[in-house]
Order: structure tokens, then C-alpha cells, then sequence
């Protein structure tokens, strides 16, 4: 029977937080395709678990709610709050929106973003118990975070359910012995003809991609090797603000989806979110 009233014992969060740290610290876990999802609840209700992220908000581990599982993903380090908050800064996001995604998943996204003068959802389907609109685009940054549970979002937040357009997932792998960490940056839109796949993959960091990293985007999500690039795929490295190759096209027709206003002629050519600028609050984080 369905668990209505969620509890999560301190001493199992500490040891969800723990796991994370170490394949965040673990050169060896670059790509950490075989980690298997830290599940710390399972059987629970999705009311029960909106009511219990209501009154429990200081965990040591970031948690979301899949197919009444209670999964621990991440670890709430200054690194990855820099990131969101840069692209927050950048973008203008509301960050850490709660999400209904399906009628048994529950998700936060580290930053949204949506017209101002969306309609509200029809009723049934808001996004949370504030009701509103599902934002245009969603924001996902893993620093202890697995790619492919990264990549897995794209089902959730893409769902029938949801409205959301864009996805953007960031991935900061661990820091190599010689100070060099690879960065990956993957955008999906739900108007792709496999909106399950990024359309964009580009490689920002200051070392390339691990050799697994790239077994899983070529024959785990089948991302066609010329979709990737960036460094270790070009000459050019992401070493400076404004260079061409590491600007991020975020789509001004899918960002202002379902706004009655349209888009405005100031942003009619879309926004370019430099890649730089992230890699270089991860590198000088304080």
C-alpha cells in the first residue's frame, strides 16, 4: 500500500550525500554511466511527498519524486548553485520551481523560465499547488549528478502533462589531477521530430570529454557524432567570453511558446547563453 506520509531518516540522507560526494571526487566516475539511482523511498504518494518537500526544505542531498520513488540525485555545493544562478542571471529565471511532470513524478528544476503572461494551466494540469503555468524551458545542472540521469529528464519534463519547450542540461564532471575538469552542455526542444535526443551538444570544459562519456551520447542516446562540439572537437578553446563556438542558442519561438503578446521584437533573434561565462564561476568559485 502506498506510503501517504513520508519520513527519511537523518543517518540515510547523510549516507545519500556521502555516495554523491564520492563519485563527485572520483576522477575514475567521469562519465558514471553504471551508477545506479540512489533511491532512498519507494511506494510513496505523490501528495505525500509534496507535503513532506512543504515543511522539510534543509536536506544535506537535493531529492526528486519518479514513479513514487524518492530518488536523492545531488549535493547542494556552492559549484552548482553558481551555475544555475549565472544562467539565472543571464536568462532571468525563476529558480528551483517544484514541477508535476506526471500524475506519479515530482520534480525541481535549478532554474525556469516563462513569459510573463502565460495563461494558467487548464485545471488538472498545473504545474504545482500554486497553479500558474508550466514554464517555457527548464534548467538542470549535475555536478555529483550522473549524465544519463540528466539526459533521463528529458522524459519527464517533455510528458504529455507538461508544456515546458526547452530543456537544458549542464553537466560539471569531476577535476582531473592536472586542475583540468570537462563541462557538457546539452539542449533539447520538445518541437524536435525525437525531442528525446539534444539537438545541440557542446563541450565547454578546460579537458575533453572521457572516452565513456562519449560511448554513452554516441550509442546510448544516439547523438550523431557531428552534433558534438566544442572542446576536444575543434582547435578553439572555451578560454575567453563571446567566442563563437561556445555561444548557446536558446530559441526565442519555443522560449515565448503560448505568450498571447508573442515574441518581442527585441528578442525576435533568440538568446545566446556564452558557455564561457558558466565555465568560468565553476573554475573561480569562492
Amino acid at each position: 500500500m502506498p506510503t501517504t506520509q513520508l519520513q527519511l531518516r537523518k543517518e540515510l540522507l547523510i549516507r545519500a550525500r556521502d555516495c554523491l560526494l564520492a563519485v563527485q571526487q572520483d576522477e575514475k566516475m567521469e562519465a558514471s554511466e553504471d551508477m545506479e539511482p540512489i533511491i532512498i523511498a519507494e511506494n510513496v504518494t505523490l501528495e505525500a511527498y509534496i507535503k513532506f518537500c512543504k515543511t522539510e526544505r534543509k536536506l544535506p542531498v537535493s531529492i526528486r519524486f519518479i514513479d513514487g520513488k524518492v530518488i536523492a540525485y545531488e549535493v547542494p555545493l556552492s559549484e552548482h548553485g553558481k551555475v544555475s544562478d549565472m544562467i539565472s542571471f543571464l536568462i532571468r529565471t525563476w529558480n528551483r520551481e517544484d514541477l508535476i511532470v506526471s500524475q506519479n513524478s515530482y520534480l525541481t528544476a535549478d532554474a525556469t523560465i516563462r513569459p510573463p503572461d502565460l495563461p494558467p494551466s487548464p485545471a488538472g494540469q498545473q504545474p504545482n499547488s500554486s497553479g500558474g503555468a508550466y514554464p517555457t524551458m527548464v534548467v538542470e545542472v549535475g555536478n555529483s549528478e550522473s549524465l544519463p540521469s540528466l539526459h533521463s529528464l528529458s522524459t519527464y519534463y517533455f510528458s504529455p502533462r507538461t508544456t515546458i519547450q526547452i530543456y537544458l542540461a549542464i553537466k560539471l564532471f569531476p577535476i582531473h589531477q592536472d586542475g583540468t575538469r570537462a563541462m557538457l552542455a546539452l539542449h533539447y526542444l520538445r518541437t524536435n521530430q525525437n525531442k528525446m535526443m539534444p539537438d545541440v551538444v557542446i563541450s565547454f570544459g578546460t579537458a575533453p570529454l572521457h572516452h565513456s562519456t562519449m560511448d554513452f551520447l554516441l550509442n546510448d542516446v544516439g547523438v550523431p557524432s557531428v552534433k558534438i562540439t566544442g572542446v576536444g572537437f575543434t582547435e578553439t578553446t572555451c578560454n575567453a567570453p563571446g567566442i563563437t563556438n561556445y555561444q548557446l542558442h536558446i530559441p526565442a519561438v519555443e522560449l515565448f511558446s503560448g505568450s498571447p503578446s508573442g515574441v518581442p521584437v527585441r528578442a525576435i533573434n533568440g538568446f545566446y547563453l556564452d558557455l564561457w561565462k558558466l565555465q568560468d564561476v565553476v573554475l573561480n568559485v569562492n
